[in-house]
Parts: structure tokens; sequence; C-alpha cells
């Protein structure tokens, strides 16, 4: 079995994981499981700094989600009924998705819909 591979599994059955939907923008709902973060940015302001919110930051296995697209939707709560999504937070995909350095993770910007 890859090292890497169970690495990654555990961390997504970890705390700060969620269940999830991903709803690709012309596709079929799979359920997957990510990590969510919303990371602090330190930004210069004259001759301060000052501390915002960078976004959400969205980690999704490629195990689960092939190749994310900007336009796709995540729903982190959200669950399958009858082909459809229902309940949860919505995020919707933007950017490009970078792979991790073994490719088997992706980081992906989402924001709340």
């Amino acid at each position: 079995m890859d090292p890497f591979g169970l690495a990654l599994d555990a961390l997504f059955m970890a705390p700060g994981s969620a269940a999830a939907v991903f709803q690709p923008a012309d596709g079929v709902p799979v359920n997957i499981r990510v990590i969510r973060s919303a990371p602090d940015r330190d930004t210069g302001f004259g001759q301060g700094r000052v501390i915002d919110n960078a976004g959400t930051i969205l980690e999704l296995r490629r195990s689960d989600v092939e190749f994310p697209q900007p336009g796709d939707f995540v729903v982190i709560g959200g669950e399958i009924v009858d082909g459809q999504v229902t309940g949860g937070d919505v995020f919707t995909l933007f950017g490009d998705p970078v792979l991790d350095l073994e490719r088997i993770g992706w980081t992906c910007g989402a924001t709340a819909t």
C-alpha cells in the first residue's frame, strides 16, 4: 500500500475534516471528505500590518476527485438524495486547483455561496 495515500486517508478522517459532496458543474455528485481551512494573511498597510482572512481553502483527495474545475461545488455537511445535493454549506471552487508534491491531493480556493 502507498504510505502517502495511507497518511492522507488518516488526515481526511481526523478532526478538522468533514463529510461533503462534490458536485461538478456538469456532472454527477459524489460523496467525499474534505479538509477546510481559512488561513489568515499578514498584509503590510502603511507603517503597520493588517491581519485579514485569505479566504477558504479546501483540500480534496485526488482519489475522490480526479480533476476539480473552477465553478464546481463542494457542499460540506450535504447529502445526496435522489441524485440531488441537499443541505449543508455550499462552496464554489475558483482559480486553478493545485496538486501536492505526491500528486495525491488537491488544494482549491473556494467561496461560500
